[in-house]
């Protein structure tokens, strides 16, 4: 039996955290793609799952995720899905601070760049929408929701950088 559950996210933690939710009752991630999951039913509670935004991974990274019985399960863009039976142990992309520091850097600057184009395109239609273009109305509008998602990407943004300086944090305090 299969489920498609439509389900937008913006903190990659909550959707793990969801998707793994889904796994203890039975549903098992087949693919996904930006707020739309397929799952097909099967023993609760059998397997972990971890995403990652893979922008620049090589497939040396896949091949060795592969040899430590880590399968991939679905990937969109620049973000994949994984899993691990969890009979096999606890299972986690990042052994340490330093590279989930590293890893949330990474995602920051894809925050980021989508917020500057989001910046961009809003200033460029707004600026249409004041003239006198016969499309005013609708570039003004649209300028509107470039805005609101420039809003909730700096507020994501902040939410990566407060991890990352929590572990920071940690990391300082370890090697202190």
């Amino acid at each position: 039996m299969k489920k498609r559950v439509y389900r937008f996210f913006l903190d990659y933690e909550k959707e793990e955290a969801w998707v793994n939710d889904m796994a203890e009752q039975g549903w098992y991630l087949k693919r996904t793609m930006v707020g739309y999951f397929i799952f097909e039913k099967g023993e609760p509670g059998q397997y972990i799952y971890r995403n990652e935004l893979i922008k620049g991974k090589s497939q040396d990274y896949f091949d060795f995720l592969e040899s430590m019985n880590i399968e991939f399960i679905s990937k969109f863009g620049v973000w994949a899905y994984y899993r691990k039976k969890k009979s096999e142990g606890p299972f986690e992309l990042f052994s340490d601070s330093s590279s989930k520091i590293k890893y949330l850097k990474s995602i920051s600057r894809l925050f980021i760049a989508v917020t500057f184009l989001n910046l961009l395109i809003g200033f460029f239609n707004l600026y249409i929408g004041l003239g006198e273009s016969t499309e005013r109305f609708l570039n003004t509008g649209v300028s509107f929701l470039n805005f609101v998602v420039v809003m909730i990407m700096c507020m994501q943004i902040l939410k990566v950088e407060r991890r990352k300086k929590g572990l920071q944090r940690e990391l300082h305090i370890f090697e202190a």
